[in-house]
Formats: structure tokens, sequence, C-alpha cells
């Protein structure tokens, strides 16, 4: 198409009568489409959320923030297509109607973008790119101009790469990212938000999603650079390659944080206790190569995957949260054991997080060369709280009865013996 004649066909559209009734046509559309958008915001939409929408949090949220944001647009594009089929009817130009209803298509769909994404970069990066192809479909040159810059190529070995195939993966790269992100933010809120789905399980969820989505985007990568899909085979032969040389520990450690997930015999808030009880804590998070636990002390340990499965781990709370507590106490050999006995087991039972059940028992344990050693075992309800607060309450009650009672706790007695030369 010439300058002359692309010219004449924007004087021949202005001058047609046609151009001023699709003109009153199209701003009778949009009248309609703005009285049904209002009487809708302000009667029917307030009425189902108060009605239905109210009682599901998370369909009145969605409504909210996709919906009505769109409900506009939504409107003016059935709108205009009413339009368009009814004034197809009783004209044969309508050339100034299509172009609007592929603009309102097009403004709803980046408007969509915007508002899904929580991004202008995206919507805009996407606005740049579809509103020339619009413009160039519009005056009917839009084959002709990607005819030209797919001509314009050049080739790298065997690979041909043109313009046109640049901008094609652009988008269709724009496109696969922002519907992963999409689909990765939305279903990992909703399983965060879910109550019956376990702490372990969600972690599951989350990694099998991960795994889906980047598989699909490599692989959607490669076809649109046309790259040959049974390269994949001498790929993961190099993959496998690197696995079994460089990368083993990240596999391992991957492959036990799966199995960790799944077993559930750790899991999210779970205490622990690895390396002969130097590490003591409770899990915080679970990751692709290592497990965070928390100290008492503050500290945060990243502890590899595979150390839970390989090591001996302590689960303080694998079945329940009890726990036992031990105190350890000398007396002398004067002492009415019968007597001890009873007073350890009176201070275990007179503390509030003692259970009734197991009960608290004290046995003699050693008859030792200087004193004889008894052991009081008590159980609390939730080792959550701690078992050092107990064990300290209990040992001052016990030092402060035995002193009322006037048993001795000795202590070792040495001699000296000085020999003079």
């Amino acid at each position: 198409m010439n300058r002359a004649k692309f010219i004449e066909t924007i004087e021949k559209t202005f001058l047609s009568p046609d151009f001023y009734w699709q003109s009153i046509a199209l701003i009778l559309c949009f009248i309609f489409s703005y009285l049904a958008y209002k009487i809708c915001r302000q009667f029917v939409f307030p009425k189902i959320i108060s009605t239905t929408l109210k009682k599901n949090i998370e369909v009145n949220r969605l409504a909210t923030r996709y919906i009505l944001p769109l409900l506009y647009p939504l409107f003016a594009l059935v709108f205009l297509t009413l339009g368009l089929a009814i004034y197809s009817q009783f004209f044969k130009e309508s050339i100034i109607f299509a172009t609007t209803l592929k603009l309102i298509a097009l403004f709803l769909f980046l408007r969509f973008l915007r508002v899904s994404s929580d991004s202008n970069v995206l919507a805009n990066a996407a606005g740049l790119i579809l509103m020339p192809a619009l413009i160039l479909n519009v005056f009917g040159i839009f084959d002709q101009t990607m005819l030209y810059l797919d001509s314009l190529d050049f080739k790298i070995g065997k690979v041909r790469i043109s313009v046109y195939l640049i901008i094609k993966a652009f988008i269709v790269l724009l496109l696969v990212f922002w519907l992963s992100s999409l689909v990765s933010k939305k279903s990992k809120s909703y399983i965060d938000r879910s109550k019956s789905i376990k702490s372990s399980t969600k972690g599951i969820i989350s990694k099998v999603i991960d795994i889906l989505i980047y598989a699909v985007v490599f692989i959607i990568i490669l076809k649109t650079f046309g790259v040959d899909m049974t390269a994949l085979a001498v790929i993961g032969g190099a993959v496998g390659v690197g696995i079994g040389f460089g990368l083993q520990k990240i596999a391992s450690n991957f492959i036990s944080g799966i199995i960790l997930l799944l077993e559930k015999s750790v899991e999210i808030g779970d205490i622990v206790e690895l390396d002969n009880g130097n590490i003591f804590g409770t899990v915080k998070h679970f990751g692709g190569r290592y497990t965070l636990v928390e100290a008492i002390d503050g500290k945060e340990i990243m502890i590899p995957n595979e150390d839970f499965i390989i090591s001996k781990v302590t689960n303080w709370t694998y079945s329940n949260n009890r726990a036992r507590v031990e105190i350890n106490m000398g007396v002398a050999y004067e002492t009415d054991l019968a007597k001890a006995k009873q007073i350890m087991l009176e201070c275990a039972k007179e503390h509030p997080r003692c259970l009734n059940y197991p009960e608290p028992e004290c046995f003699v344990m050693q008859f030792g060369e200087y004193d004889i050693k008894l052991t009081l075992y008590f159980w609390i309800s939730d080792i959550v709280e701690g078992r050092f607060g107990p064990r300290s309450d209990v040992y001052m009650s016990v030092w402060q009865k035995f002193k009322e009672n006037d048993i001795h706790v000795p202590v070792p007695q040495r001699e000296m013996m000085i020999i003079e030369k």
C-alpha cells in the first residue's frame, strides 16, 4: 500500500456517511455500557456481595480484586459485539466498529495483565508490542510486515534467526513468564491459606508446582527457538553425569528433602535433637538443600537434609508433645531414703506442669563413695514450652525441703597427707 493510496483510503473513510453512522452507533454502545456498569456497580454487585459472596471470603476477594476492575471493559466489549452484529444487518461498511472492538479487547487484556500481575511494566511492555500489531492488522499490512521482518535474518551455524523470530520469542517468553509467575504465586498463596493441608504437604505441593512450571517453561523456550527436542536426550545424559560426579551432594540433599516431606518423620514446628545433643531446636523451614533449625539460644542452624536421613535424629514431638524430665540428687548415708524419695515425689507432683499419668517415679540408683544417688522422673505435657523451667523449679523445691527436713547433700571429702623428708 503506497502513500497516495493510504491517504485516499483515509479521505474516503471520513467523507463516507457510514463513518458518521458508525460513530453514532459507537457512542450509543458506550453509553449503554456505562449505564449497565453503573447499575451493576451501585446496585447489583453490592447486593451479591452482601447476600452470597459474604459467606465465602475467598470468592469475595477474587470478585472484588479481579472482576470489579474489569467490569466496564467487559460491558463495553459485550455491547460493542451486539452493536456490531445489529449494525452489520443494515450497513456493509463496519471497519471503525470492528477496529474499536479490537481496541477494547486489547485494553481489557492489558487491564487484566495489570491487575493479575500487580505490575505496570509487564502491561506496558505487552502494550508496546500488541498495539503496533493491531494497527498493522487494521490497515491490512500485518502479513506483509511479518514477511518483511522474517526476511531480515542471519545465521549462527545451522540456526537461522530473523527479526520476526526474535520478536515472536520475546512475546512468547513474556507470556510464559507471566503465566508461570501467576500460576505459581496464586497456587502457593491458596495452598498456604488452606487450613486443611498439613505444613509438610504444603511443602511437597509447592516443590511439585515449581518443578512442573520450570519444566514447562524450559520446553516452551526450546520449542520457541526451534531447538530439536531430541537434543534433550543428550542434555539429560550430560546432566546425569554432572549429578553423578559434581552435584552428588546437592542431588542427595534435594532427594533427602523430598523423602522427609513425604514420610513426615520431621515436620515444621517439631523439636529435634542431632549430633548427640549438640544441636537442639525447632524446625522452622524445609529447603531444597537444607533444613533450618532454630536452637534454644536463638541460633539458626542450616542442617543438610541428608543428615536427617543417614544420622540418628531425636524428634521430641513426633507422635506427642510429652517429655520426661530427670532429676539427679545425692544424699548422705544416714538419710532416711523412704522419706527422701517421698519428698522428691511431692516436689514433682506440686509443679503445675507435671502430669499425673505417667506418674512421677523415684529410684535409688547407686551407692556411691560418699553419697546415695537418687533419680526422680516426671513427665510434662508440652515440651514446646521447655524442659529447663520445670527441672529448675523442682530442683529448687527439693533443695528447700531437704533443708527443712535436715536431709544433707554431701560433698566429696578428700584427705591430704604431707610427708616431710
